[in-house]
């Protein structure tokens, strides 16, 4: 029964995401599941934050008018990466995963700048709206991770409870 817990907590995730535009009426300025990812990566690995960020990229791929492909990528290159240091980070200073969290949200932006210049143009009010929404979605994953990380790091403990090794 708890190993479906982290398929409820990422359903939920997606909910709160896709509901939140509706109550924010615009541009998002976070990604929970960047946040799951990272946190997934982070407690199991690299090949579980690699699993987990391909099927969250593609499920962004799917409700998003983007360049298809683009989250399924960069979703899976993240979960990967963090899976593959994170006996590098201290799991209980939270400063890093700000750091880190915010790190990778500005390299994301920085690659979805290329579809956005390619198919709005290059003119200064797209690149204004676009560095304006870059800093506020930089700084709202920053403020989240330190909650999603939290819940996560709960979840993960719970399941491991039962898991005894002699």
């Amino acid at each position: 029964m708890k190993m479906w817990s982290w398929a409820a907590a990422a359903f939920a995730l997606l909910i709160l995401q896709t509901t939140s535009l509706g109550l924010f009426g615009g541009n998002l300025f976070f990604d929970l599941p960047l946040l799951f990812i990272y946190s997934i990566g982070l407690f199991y690995g690299a090949r579980p934050g690699l699993f987990c960020g391909l099927v969250f990229g593609l499920l962004q791929d799917i409700s998003s008018p983007a360049v298809f492909g683009f989250y399924l990528l960069t979703r899976g290159l993240v979960g990967y990466g963090v899976g593959s240091i994170k006996e590098m980070i201290f799991k209980n200073n939270y400063g890093y995963h700000v750091l880190i969290i915010g790190g990778i949200s500005f390299v994301l932006r920085l690659l979805y700048l290329v579809p956005v210049l390619c198919l709005a143009g290059l003119s200064e009010p797209v690149a204004f709206s676009y560095m304006k929404e870059s800093v506020l979605y930089c700084l709202g994953n920053m403020l989240l991770v330190l909650p999603v990380t939290r819940i996560c790091l709960a979840l993960y403990r719970w399941i491991a409870e039962d898991d005894l090794t002699y």
